[in-house]
């Protein structure tokens, strides 16, 4: 079946959003070139400023949302956890897992935050996991410390965390290691509400 003139510039988008998504996650965007993305896609130059006339920049901003897209996907399945903390828990694992993948740890780690507004900042999943911490706090999960300050200083360490993954030369065995320190950060705000020491 023949495609439609929408469906073949979809489809040509597409392609370009994902030459570009592997060229960005070899190299960094500092040194993938907008000839190596062409010349991955099977494009022309021209195609690149039809579907995004601010080139380079632009289509980093595609392979972004893209990546972010799935994440969310990902991370939103997980609110069906029973407790919030459970809920911040199975977060805090996807989030090490994607950094082991050069896409999400290059693109979305370490380049996003220099190149997209707001990136360097607290975004949604902060406004996630406030929220969680809130309602566990409202809950009685845990309890005597300020929600807000409290997310901000594990969202510092899981960022950080996500850098360790990403920059270890066994990405595996870091995730593991950082899984069981920020464990340790959470079972320390469970431990507040019944005052056991861990």
């Amino acid at each position: 079946m023949r495609m439609s003139r929408r469906q073949q510039a979809e489809a040509s988008r597409a392609g370009l959003v994902e030459a570009a998504r592997r060229c960005f996650a070899q190299s960094g965007y500092e040194a993938a070139t907008v000839a190596a993305i062409l010349d991955r896609a099977g494009m022309a130059r021209g195609a690149l400023y039809h579907y995004f006339p601010g080139g380079k920049r632009d289509l980093f901003g595609a392979v972004f949302d893209s990546i972010n897209e799935s994440f969310h996907r990902r991370r939103d399945a997980l609110l069906e956890a029973e407790s919030p903390l459970g809920r911040v828990r199975a977060g805090i694992r996807l989030f090490l897992d994607l950094c082991t993948e050069d896409d999400f740890a290059r693109i979305a780690l370490m380049d996003a935050p220099g190149l997209i507004p707001g990136q360097a900042g607290r975004g949604s999943s902060y406004e996630l996991l406030l929220s969680q911490l809130e309602e566990a706090s409202a809950t009685g999960e845990i309890g005597g410390m300020h929600a807000e300050a409290t997310a901000m200083a594990l969202y510092g360490a899981v960022r950080s965390a996500g850098e360790f993954v990403a920059g270890s030369s066994d990405r595996k065995k870091a995730v593991a290691e950082a899984i069981r320190s920020l464990d340790r950060i959470v079972d320390g705000l469970a431990l507040q509400i019944s005052g056991r020491s861990p």
